[in-house]
């Protein structure tokens, strides 16, 4: 974690073209979020279930943390990093645009993340994500009933076939606290202990299609996240952190709020009421990381754990391995299930891939390509 990245009022010319335009930006999410509350509050609920709305926020989102084990809890200087734990943009150092498509499960579904990040006044910083997911051709079912082939063994009959498309908006905002740990001695250097604590807000929406009829459901809720990163070490010359550890934890959909299928219609579809709702899932991320930038060894390395608590407890971990700051080697378990990837990185310009061994099948393909607009750094040197 570079020292000097850390100035305050780096950003204080509101009228910089990039300042403008996440400023419009962000105003446009706000606005679509409040119609999402809006939406979902008005609708009476009914009091049954929704059978086919997928956690699409359950998916991972960033190449660089799903080639690590799903970690990014405490992987906070990513550009998918606020998806993961809303403290992340506390520490953003740049204005960072990212795309990121992925290939899932030997060509069944697709999905994306698109994200802008920026800097803001006063060791604050504000991410903005779009999500787009497409689960492919699926099997719609009724009641689950058997039959029997002719070898004996009992098979479910689908009712029929469905595509289910979902899109979710996140805006992440947090503020990072900076203080200096205690001296080891007269001579030694005090370092950095920062802390950050961030909020999401978040919208959803899906559409399917069963029946060759389409419905729409609507949604929103909200995280919460803290992430404190620890100077162990600092390297005087480069005038950095060389070794630091990371600690965060985020709690996600936190709200008791539900989605809302707002034009589902009992004569069209019985097994859909209108009103018809399904709750959120409350989860938890917990997860610690350590870095080492100091130069002993001739790479540069990440390792990290975690821990999620939502329908079971699951662990998660992953390692990075850095080469000139300009090839990177990820590979992690994620609830048992191994990952795998690489990076490179030119200039401003990164570009990150995983392969991921997915329970459902395979998911061969997971890109991301983004650029760092405006570095602090140089700003700073300036």
């Amino acid at each position: 974690m570079n020292q000097v990245n850390h100035l305050p009022g780096v950003y204080s010319n509101r009228s910089e073209p990039a300042f403008r335009f996440f400023r419009a930006f962000t105003k446009t999410c706000c606005i679509v979020l409040l119609f999402f509350i809006c939406i979902a509050e008005i609708i009476p609920a009914a009091e049954s279930d929704i059978r086919y709305a997928a956690d699409v926020d359950r998916l991972p989102a960033g190449s660089d943390i799903a080639a690590m084990g799903d970690v990014g809890v405490v992987l906070s200087g990513r550009a998918a990093s606020a998806y993961w734990n809303p403290a992340a943009p506390a520490f953003i150092d740049d204005y960072t645009l990212s795309a990121e498509g992925a290939d899932l499960y030997r060509h069944l579904s697709q999905h994306g993340c698109f994200t802008a990040s920026a800097p803001l006044a006063d060791n604050s910083g504000l991410s903005l994500l779009y999500l787009p997911f497409y689960s492919g051709v699926m099997e719609e079912y009724d009641t689950l009933p058997q039959f029997t082939s002719g070898n004996g063994l009992t098979r479910f009959r689908p009712k029929g076939y469905f595509k289910n498309y979902h899109h979710l908006l996140v805006v992440s905002m947090a503020r990072r606290k900076s203080f200096s740990m205690p001296r080891l001695s007269e001579t030694a250097l005090k370092l950095p202990l920062e802390i950050a604590v961030g909020a999401s807000l978040k919208a959803y929406s899906q559409m399917m299609d069963p029946g060759r009829y389409h419905y729409m459901g609507l949604g929103y809720n909200a995280d919460i996240g803290v992430t404190a990163r620890i100077g162990l070490d600092y390297d005087i010359e480069k005038r950095e952190v060389s070794r630091e550890l990371c600690i965060g934890a985020a709690l996600r959909d936190i709200l008791p709020s539900e989605i809302i299928w707002i034009y589902s219609n009992n004569e069209v579809w019985q097994y859909a009421p209108e009103g018809y709702r399904e709750p959120f899932t409350y989860a938890q991320y917990y997860g610690v990381s350590f870095s080492d930038r100091s130069g002993d060894l001739p790479v540069d390395w990440t390792v990290a754990l975690s821990l999620h608590k939502e329908y079971e407890v699951t662990y998660h971990g992953g390692i990075e391995i850095s080469v000139i700051d300009k090839v990177l080697f990820r590979a992690g378990v994620s609830d048992r299930m191994p990952t795998l990837g690489a990076g490179v990185r030119y200039r401003n310009w990164f570009l990150d891939y995983a392969f991921r061994f997915d329970a459902v099948a395979i998911s061969y393909a997971r890109i991301t390509a983004g650029v760092h607009l405006v570095r602090r750094a140089e700003k700073s040197d300036e």
